[in-house]
């Protein structure tokens, strides 16, 4: 293709993915895309924890959760949400749960799942050892056999409230509700009963706080999986029947009709992913953003999260009182800042003061709580990266103690093959992306030139030969989503929008786009880091339309730069 047409095509693409992008947005601004996120993963949670907390009154939802898993069982036995590939997780608590609650009925079902589970390498091939020990947990309520002994959940951790949310982080109320049930249910000796006893209020008042501060709905950061989980443990410890009562009826009344549960909603992280782009092409000024900029507003949390230790200031990914997310605050605070009267916006502000305030003693950031014990929701080069660029585009220079702490933590974290680990996202491509755009824009050493040299060289040795980006190992089929990640971080590091990977993957790009302007989603996204992924149509069309909006601005600035060094678009003298 001509870079003429290439060009033109590029400019259709954005007009039309910006319309489909806008046929999204609510009423009251936010941008959903609800759609094909049913998730056995959370009805088998939301199915065992009303086991245990209201069998009788949750008798009825629960049939319909058994109906739903047992028809959306997959011929090879397993479960995992749409265009996702069986999950070994997924698989091991939908069996544990129909054997749990409909242990006839599901009988063939339970089979089917236990003989693919081993098919997959069993808890083996389960990454994250707290999905290992939850598996053990559910398999054992089932009567399940399970490989290894359940680990002890020393409520004690919970008398030491730094430690304890450096180690656990968002796992904290989760952690709270297992050990409340383990102590409860363990026999201990003397001195173990005397710190059960002294521990017990703490992890209640961690519970309460959750609770309280989000209204009392019973739900815990809108989200079915955690509020399962901690109803679970809350149910089984006999603590606090209140909450129980009201986590059980939120999970009733979250269920679909068809049975399952949904996925929480992101409706701050949608609204993100498709403000950035619709800014990026231009239409940081059309009036339906108005809207948009007051819902995130509204979403801005007010109050602190104490039970986490978390200032004021932050966002989360859903409602305005889900929980704190480093990385959604960084997103929404730079979208604020781009929108009409961002310069003077308080929210903004607080955003960056938030961040600010929670930036690692190395320089990194971590999920939610300063100083997170890495692995889990630890340290993220990906989320630090982004970081960066927000307070890169609130007008701080490479040289603000902030953003040269952050780069320095860096280039640290580089894999030797040059690529950079994302939290939320598989493979390398979007760390190494965000990565690249960070060290290109806040490098101001030769350590950190040669590190982005490093990360370029992966990103462009990772390409597919139809100019497509997967994970950056193995065979697997280019995505959107990554295709879009490298295109941004190379473009950010300076190549010419003409250079021919940049030029094939714009065009896969524009060749990808639906009819309906949007794109297909691949299953990129962590729901449980390494166990658990979900595919996602607003994410990837906006991360599409951002790209190619950036290359049609990148190649709009080189055209300006021939003019002018040509003086008459690149044909010489008049």
């Amino acid at each position: 293709m001509p870079p003429s047409a290439l060009t033109e095509s590029v400019g259709t693409a954005i007009v039309a993915g910006a319309e489909a992008l806008l046929a999204h947005r609510r009423d009251d601004g936010a941008f959903v895309f609800g759609a094909h996120h049913a998730s056995p993963l959370n009805t088998a949670g939301a199915l065992t924890a009303l086991h245990f907390a209201d069998p009788e009154g949750s008798a009825a939802t629960i049939e319909r959760g058994v109906t739903w898993l047992c028809e959306t069982q997959r011929d090879d036995g397993g479960w995992a949400m749409r265009s996702v590939p069986t999950e070994p997780l997924t698989t091991a608590l939908a069996a544990a749960a129909l054997q749990l609650v409909a242990p006839r009925r599901a009988a063939s079902a339970v089979r089917a799942a236990r003989d693919r589970f081993e098919e997959l390498g069993g808890s083996a091939a389960v990454p994250e050892p707290v999905m290992t020990a939850l598996i053990r947990q559910f398999h054992t309520f089932a009567g399940l056999p399970h490989e290894g002994a359940q680990r002890r959940l020393p409520l004690e951790l919970l008398l030491l409230p730094g430690l304890s949310r450096r180690l656990l982080s968002l796992r904290l109320p989760i952690y709270a509700g297992q050990a409340l049930a383990q102590s409860a249910h363990r026999r201990r000796g003397p001195a173990g009963r005397v710190l059960d006893r002294l521990a017990r209020p703490r992890a209640l008042a961690i519970l309460r706080d959750a609770y309280e501060r989000e209204g009392a709905t019973g739900g815990f950061s809108t989200d079915p999986w955690l509020t399962g989980l901690i109803c679970l443990g809350l149910a089984r410890s006999g603590q606090a029947p209140d909450l129980v009562r009201a986590a059980a009826g939120w999970l009733r009344s979250a269920a679909r009709p068809d049975g399952s549960w949904d996925l929480m909603p992101l409706d701050v992280t949608w609204t993100n992913f498709a403000t950035a782009a619709l800014i990026e092409a231009g239409r940081a000024d059309d009036p339906q953003l108005i809207g948009t900029r007051e819902m995130l507003h509204r979403h801005q949390q007010p109050e602190p999260f104490d039970a986490l230790g978390c200032p004021a200031g932050y966002w989360g990914f859903s409602s305005p009182r889900s929980w704190p997310m480093a990385l959604e605050t960084a997103e929404s605070s730079a979208i604020l800042l781009r929108l009409p009267g961002g310069a003077y916006d308080p929210h903004v502000r607080a955003g960056l003061a938030w961040l600010t305030a929670t930036q690692d003693a190395a320089g990194s950031w971590s999920l939610a709580v300063r100083n997170t014990k890495p692995g889990g929701f630890g340290p993220c080069p990906q989320m630090t990266a982004k970081i960066v660029g927000a307070l890169l585009d609130s007008g701080a220079g490479a040289d603000d103690p902030r953003v040269a702490k952050a780069v320095r933590w860096l280039v640290g974290r580089q894999r030797p093959d040059g690529s950079f680990e994302a939290m939320w996202y598989r493979g390398g491509t979007p760390g190494t992306a965000a990565a690249l755009e960070a060290l290109t824009r806040a490098g101001r050493t030769e350590e950190h030139r040669r590190a982005a040299a490093r990360a370029r060289d992966w990103l462009l040795r990772t390409r597919h030969p139809d100019g497509s980006w997967s994970t950056g190992e193995g065979t697997r089929p280019g995505t959107v989503e990554e295709t879009a990640w490298a295109l941004r971080g190379l473009l950010a590091a300076g190549p010419s929008p003409a250079d021919p990977a940049l030029a094939a993957a714009a065009r896969w790009l524009v060749d990808a786009q639906r009819a309906d302007g949007g794109w297909n989603p691949a299953p990129v996204n962590e729901y449980i880091r390494g166990c658990a992924r979900y595919a996602d149509d607003g994410i990837a069309a906006g991360l599409a339309l951002r790209a190619l909006a950036h290359y049609r601005s990148a190649t709009a600035t080189t055209t300006t730069r021939t003019k002018d060094i040509t003086g008459d678009g690149g044909g010489g003298r008049p």
